[in-house]
């Protein structure tokens, strides 16, 4: 699991490309970059369990709105989290994820850019050879 920042994109975005041996996978590196942009995952624990399960039309928006969730619990609940097992059906049409971290300690934590929102601009995911990779644009 592996992801790079893309950088120029644009000024008030974020973009990096992820890629996996599997899309389950990429889901995983794909919600390891988000926290990453978010905060220092070395200054997050994994206290706190959160099982996510999604249903959408196909693997794109699947992974859209599993990103979105994850920006939503930061948000609503003020969660981030340093660990991820995704595992999603053969058809890319739903997940069930394990996250793992804790509630926000800005004393602790080192924290980085606040998350607005997944944009659509360039995303998608690419399923090449033996890879599966995706680009993420995020509104900070």
């Amino acid at each position: 699991m592996t992801f790079r920042y893309l950088p120029d994109v644009a000024l008030a975005d974020v973009a990096f490309e992820a890629e996996a041996t599997s899309l389950g996978g990429l889901f995983e590196s794909c919600a390891l970059a988000v926290t990453d942009i978010m905060v220092d995952p070395a200054t997050l624990r994994a206290t706190v369990g959160r099982d996510i399960a999604l249903e959408s039309d196909d693997a794109d928006r699947l992974l859209y709105d599993f990103l979105t969730e994850l920006i939503i619990a930061k948000d609503v609940d003020s969660l981030l989290f340093r660990d991820y097992s995704v595992e999603v059906a053969s058809d890319g049409r739903s997940l069930r994820a394990k996250a793992r971290g804790e509630s926000i300690d800005r004393e602790r934590h080192s924290l980085r850019n606040d998350v607005k929102a997944v944009t659509m601009h360039m995303f998608g995911i690419r399923h090449e050879g033996d890879r599966w990779r995706a680009t993420i644009v995020l509104d900070i």
